[in-house]
């Protein structure tokens, strides 16, 4: 999956694995997608701490696994599900509102930039050496 924010790519593996056990946390966690009929269902778990989980940033535990479904309903309309279960976190799975995404043939993913995305960079090449400097 192919994302115009900061052109970042989320890897879905489709070739029939399972989930690992226990995968390296990620910021994307580990995915696995299959066909059941028309829809794609992707199964994620793995999530690191980074995460971030809604608009506001919703709390979520290493225990997350997501379930997301993807139908086209028309030539124009993809319908979107997305389950998120967390026992550590939540008391019940939490089913968010069901989504449609209208695709748009032949508009091509612009560049993006943005400084904060570079931020972890700029403080291991430039903020962390900057703070071990003392003056003698």
């Amino acid at each position: 999956m192919f994302f115009e924010g900061q052109h970042t790519i989320r890897e879905i593996w489709m070739d029939g694995r399972k989930l690992p056990a226990d995968p390296e946390p990620t910021w994307y966690g580990y995915s696995v997608g299959k066909w059941d009929g028309d829809t794609l269902i992707i199964e994620t778990i793995g999530f690191n701490d980074k995460t971030w989980l809604g608009a506001q940033g919703q709390p979520h535990s290493e225990q997350m696994r997501t379930i997301e479904r993807y139908r086209r309903v028309d030539p124009n309309t993809i319908q979107f599900n997305l389950t998120i279960v967390d026992p550590k976190t939540y008391t019940r799975t939490w089913e968010a509102e069901p989504r449609l995404i209208k695709p748009r043939p032949g508009v091509e993913v612009l560049e993006s930039f943005c400084v904060a995305s570079e931020e972890e960079e700029f403080a291991r090449r430039i903020r962390q050496p900057a703070a071990q400097q003392t003056d003698k």
